[in-house]
């Protein structure tokens, strides 16, 4: 009999999860389990060498590799070899923080999975009185609870060799041999009731995920790491509350997370991620290994319901959950899938909780503490990390959040309300889940005070055209306006328009008076619109697509009397003005040069007509400095650069029409003209998108329902072509839940553009 013929295993469902991860995020750190062991002391190093190598060898998992036929993973345990470890010197680096980039850099590096050694360790040399141990594990070998039995047999081991005592090796328990007991698991009743429980449990899917809908896939896994301080009152009510109502801590924080999930969304039906131990014997209690169970909490949170009716209801589920926590959760994905016959279910929580006490160890005259290190990615939407320090009797509060779908600011928000509703739970538990407000008395002052104080400063002594005329200044062979394969430079269209105004004052034009433009997108409906600005007078905008009727009466209520437009729309109203238009040469034949101005910021820039649904359309004057105010602020809300691309696709006569003509022009960025008629045509959008690198536009909600439904049928071919958008605004009508989803789950992926819902436009006077 051949005993060195290697032996292979299969992997366990915990592990299994794992390797599937590792499949859908590779080349990331998601599956690294890191750690840095501070010794305070004096250490030696020789010994606790020795010791981390006795560790190894005792037990097995240290000693797996992972291996894959056809797709099929397998796991293999090599012999124990006495290993080497490297050592740095602080003394080698500039300064600590310098050392400590160079960890976080090591941190962030993955560990090869295939036929690879899946932990590493590293000795890094503070001063003669301090040494830091770099722990490095793979997720697929390990867990939170192996790697406190590493810490603790290290220690164990370490004792008896500085004392001189000779270290006999510790009972070898073996991962491998969990592989039967899971397998026998599976066979029995027990995991039967498990199923049962887990799939009555899920017999619905959860409303709720997670804060934000998008696909977990698509977007990068790049996190970052926020650190919060729970103050120490609350902190200290927190705790003799959990006391007093014999709750964990973390049950605590469970129950406040539901709360705000459920304020933050407005859903009943929430689901939460966190983790069990699924270690049910001694030997399991006693093996290094990947046990944990990623189990999904879900929860009802009754508005009408008391804080410690509900906190109870949590405690109840989760010795509830206890019982059952060895069932697989991928087991339980891959249930669910075949029950709603849907492979689009991926997962059932998008933010996670876990808690951690942490203490410092003494070890005869040194002091050890353990840094739990921050990968630099994440699975998870968020993950709350609840460490209580019990040195320190501090509570602190880690976040690790993907950085593409949160931002700094909002992760604080999100841990100031939660805390604010831990507040709510310890100052008056019978308090109506319905009657918590997010917001803190510091909030309530900011709306109160701050956000009413709207004042603004912005360029009060200018008018639209003269901001235009500063900027092509500025930038005269910047592109202005593109128009399929026609375009002009801010030169060009300043010049061109001036020529065109000059002619408008030989016809009269005045300051405040109104010259009627009927035009579609095109050059000259630009240079039409800067020109009657430039020559004093207010633009009147008719859609060529009104009834004459409705036209003729618009040019009569507005007084105007002068009408601008191409010549193939010359026939389409009767006109007892002046017309003029917009295709002729011959208007175009004066001086190009900047005109005198006549006007002044506080007269009117144009008049928009309602549309007359509660009776005639009645006009609505807006001066130069409104449109002023208006576009100065979005501005600075949302920024423009010379590289931005707005497109221009709403009829000029809808008052959203204005920042789109005019915001690019006051800041040296472009503007591109849609196609006529392609604004209801999804496909000449996103082609046009692509084309011309669109990165600002508006979407009236309907018609970003018809765009993403669109985007949804054609798939990555459309998406593709939607690298370029960087802010996509919607206002004219309510934007549902639905639409902001959709549109998270199938533009925001790509290239990360925002969707900003801006109400009404009205509000803002324009």
């Amino acid at each position: 009999m051949n005993n060195n013929v290697q032996r292979f295993f299969p992997l366990t469902n915990a592990q299994q999860r794992i390797w599937y991860t590792e499949l859908l995020y590779p080349n990331t750190s998601v599956s690294l389990l890191l750690g840095t062991v501070k010794f305070k002391g004096k250490m030696n190093i020789d010994a606790l060498k020795r010791s981390i190598n006795m560790v190894i060898k005792q037990y097995d998992a240290f000693r797996i590799r992972i291996t894959a036929e056809n797709g099929i993973p397998r796991q293999y345990v090599v012999p124990f070899e006495d290993k080497e470890f490297t050592c740095l010197d602080a003394a080698d680096f500039k300064s600590i923080d310098e050392l400590k980039a160079w960890l976080e850099r090591h941190n962030q590096t993955p560990l090869e999975l295939l036929n690879n050694e899946l932990f590493h360790f590293l000795f890094i040399r503070i001063s003669d009185d301090e040494f830091w141990l770099s722990v490095k594990m793979h997720h697929i070998i390990s867990d939170g609870i192996s790697m406190v039995l590493f810490g603790n047999q290290l220690t164990e081991y370490y004792i008896d060799i500085i004392r001189g005592i000779e270290s006999q090796l510790g009972k070898e328990y073996s991962y491998i041999e969990y592989i039967q007991t899971e397998e026998a698991y599976v066979q029995s009743e027990r995991f039967a009731k498990d199923k049962e429980f887990w799939n009555d449990k899920f017999a619905g899917l959860p409303d709720v995920t997670g804060l934000k809908p998008y696909d977990p896939l698509l977007l990068s896994t790049t996190a970052q790491r926020a650190h919060f301080t729970v103050d120490g009152s609350l902190y200290k009510g927190i705790k003799q509350f959990c006391q007093d109502h014999k709750v964990s801590l973390f049950q605590f924080f469970m129950a406040a997370m539901y709360i705000y999930m459920h304020k933050a969304t407005g859903e009943q039906d929430i689901a939460i991620g966190t983790s069990f131990a699924n270690r049910s014997t001694k030997k399991e209690k006693n093996t290094v290994g990947m046990f944990v169970s990623t189990i999904a909490a879900r929860s009802f949170v009754d508005p009408d319901a008391d804080l410690t009716s509900f906190l109870q209801s949590v405690a109840k589920e989760q010795a509830a959950i206890l019982r059952h926590q060895k069932y697989p959760y991928n087991q339980l994905i891959q249930d669910l899938r075949e029950t709603y016959r849907s492979k689009d279910i991926q997962r059932l929580f998008g933010i996670s909780m876990e808690y951690r006490p942490v203490s410092w160890v003494d070890l005869d005259d040194v002091r050890i503490h353990t840094d739990y290190d921050f990968g630099g990615d994440e699975v998870n939407d968020l993950v709350l990390h609840i460490a209580e320090l019990l040195d320190e009797d501090q509570l602190v509060l880690h976040v690790d959040y993907r950085s593409r779908l949160f931002d700094a600011g909002e992760i604080a928000r999100i841990i100031r309300h939660l805390l604010v509703i831990t507040e709510h739970m310890t100052e008056n538990p019978e308090q109506k889940i319905s009657e918590i407000s997010l917001i803190n008395e510091q909030e309530k002052n900011e709306i109160l005070t701050v956000f009413n104080d709207t004042k603004a400063d912005y360029p009060k002594d200018k008018t639209i055209y003269q901001m235009f005329e500063e900027q092509a200044e500025r930038t005269p062979e910047q592109m202005a306006v593109v128009f399929g394969e026609s375009r002009l430079t801010y030169r060009e269209l300043n010049e061109r328009a001036n020529r065109l105004a000059r002619t408008l004052r030989k016809q009269g034009v005045q300051a405040d008076q109104l010259v009627g433009l009927m035009a579609e997108r095109s050059l000259d409906m630009m240079v039409g619109i800067f020109a009657i600005l430039k020559a004093g007078g207010a633009y009147v905008p008719i859609d060529p697509d009104y009834p004459e009727e409705r036209i003729r009466y618009m040019l009569e209520d507005s007084g105007a009397k002068l009408l601008l437009l191409p010549s193939h729309l010359q026939d389409r109203v009767h006109f007892a003005g002046s017309v003029m238009l917009l295709d002729d040469p011959a208007i175009y034949d004066e001086d190009g040069a900047n005109l005198e101005s006549i006007n002044a910021p506080a007269d009117l820039a144009y008049v928009i007509y309602t549309s007359g649904t509660t009776g005639k359309p009645k006009g609505v004057m807006i001066e130069h400095r409104s449109v002023i105010n208006r576009l100065t602020w979005m501005q600075e809300a949302y920024p423009l650069d010379a590289g931005d691309m707005i497109l221009q696709k709403t009829a000029i006569t809808f008052d959203v029409s204005v920042w789109e003509l005019f915001w690019w022009s006051f800041v040296g960025a472009s503007m591109c003209l849609l196609p006529v008629g392609g604004e209801k045509d999804p496909e000449v959008i996103v082609e046009t998108i692509a084309a011309q690198k669109v990165s600002t536009m508006h979407f009236v909600p309907a018609m970003l329902n018809a765009f993403l439904e669109h985007i949804e049928r054609q798939g990555e071919p459309a998406q593709s072509k939607l690298a370029s958008l960087k802010q996509v605004f919607a206002s004219g009508e309510a934007l549902t839940p639905n639409a902001a989803a959709r549109f998270q789950q199938y533009v925001a992926p790509v290239s990360q553009a925002k969707l900003v819902n801006l109400y009404g436009p009205t509000e803002a006077t324009v």
